[in-house]
């Protein structure tokens, strides 16, 4: 799905923007915008929630409170308004389209899903993530590594936040084969968000066993966000998946099953709330939670340091204990992104014929 849309290329230049007013103390890593759609009120003053550390549910919660934190986006505020462009694109696409189906345009496709792409790198969730990682990976090599190589491995803050600008953009060129569809939900159950509402996964790679890595650009890539409570973004792979049931331009859903299965997403993959309109909804989030609890993680990377058998020898194992090095022996770090799924997944999108016969262990390459 490519675009030549210039909606986001602020990003690029961010520092550039003037800093001559002070910035918003508590600026939302996930937009006002966005929860507005989930909130308990029209006014979205208020907003229900689940928090899954306490396992407890919490009425009309001040919105205005949610998905924030103190300069999250910097002191100097240029990021921080240089994000109410995409943010105000996305409130103005989302009254017109929720007013009228019909006035959905491939232009408005295209922003939706970049827009879903910014969202999933601006979250809390990514930037501390990557921070972790990075701890990670000097502690597996503290004791052996030189000043200058933990100081490499160091993460802040701000660097983290632009290893996400740099990330987003390059993701945009490497989900251009994404068909992205809105997808309408006709059933009696709700969709409900997160304070992490982007979700990446790929029940093709976790099925077939898929050999390689498996991120966006890989076969089976899914990308799903929940836009209202009856309406849910949804990007995947054509050359893997078929999409059973649309109205027009519109993915259709029939199936609680189905809501259930992307619902279940958005609680193994939140990182603290989840959101959702109805109070009376309470039972469905606490069930969806407690289906969803065997899957959640605590972090969702693996980093093990891996070492030649022999010198030259391009045969790698596992470091076990404490490490040792060898100056002959080639040593590097790897790290594994785990993929959340639901327990059953989704019949909207069914394999197509070439995916479904593929055997398990497949190699990419043949793919392509």
């Amino acid at each position: 799905m490519a675009t030549n849309d210039n909606m986001f290329v602020f990003l690029a230049e961010a520092r550039d923007y003037p800093a001559s007013m002070p910035a918003n103390k508590s600026q939302h890593f996930v937009p006002r915008c966005y929860l507005r759609a989930f909130c308990a009120d029209d006014n979205g003053a208020a907003i229900n929630l689940f928090n899954m550390a306490r396992e407890r549910f919490i009425e009309s919660a001040p919105a205005k409170g949610q998905c924030a934190r103190p300069y999250f986006y910097g002191r100097d505020g240029a990021l921080e308004r240089g994000l109410q462009e995409p943010e105000g694109k996305y409130a103005d696409i989302m009254r017109r389209v929720v007013g009228n189906l019909n006035s959905l345009t491939q232009a408005d496709i295209q922003r939706l899903h970049t827009f879903m792409l910014l969202q999933s790198y601006r979250s809390a969730a990514w930037i501390e993530g990557e921070m972790r990682l990075a701890e990670a990976e000097r502690a597996m090599v503290a004791d052996d590594a030189t000043p200058e190589l933990l100081e490499r491995l160091s993460m802040s803050h701000e660097l983290a936040l632009q290893l996400a600008l740099n990330a987003f953009r390059n993701s945009v060129k490497g989900t251009a084969h994404l068909e992205t569809r809105l997808i309408l939900n006709r059933t009696r159950v709700p969709f409900f968000t997160s304070d992490d509402p982007v979700v990446y996964t790929n029940r093709f790679h976790l099925q077939k066993d898929v050999l390689g890595g498996a991120g966006l650009g890989s076969p089976g890539a899914m990308l799903l966000m929940p836009l209202t409570p009856q309406l849910l973004l949804l990007s995947f792979d054509p050359a893997i998946y078929h999409l059973e049931k649309r109205l027009g331009e519109l993915g259709v859903i029939d199936r609680v099953s189905d809501v259930s299965a992307f619902n279940e997403l958005q609680a193994v993959r939140g990182n603290a709330n989840l959101y959702f309109r109805d109070w009376n909804s309470q039972p469905l989030v606490a069930s969806t939670y407690e289906k969803a609890k065997p899957g959640r993680r605590a972090t969702w990377y693996h980093v093990e340091a891996l070492q030649e058998t022999e010198a030259g020898s391009n045969t790698s194992a596992a470091v076990v204990g404490r490490w040792v090095h060898h100056p002959d022996r080639r040593e590097i770090l790897r790290t594994q992104r785990y993929i959340p799924a639901p327990s059953v997944w989704p019949l909207l999108l069914s394999y197509k014929e070439r995916a479904r016969r593929a055997r398990r262990g497949v190699d990419q390459a043949s793919l392509r």
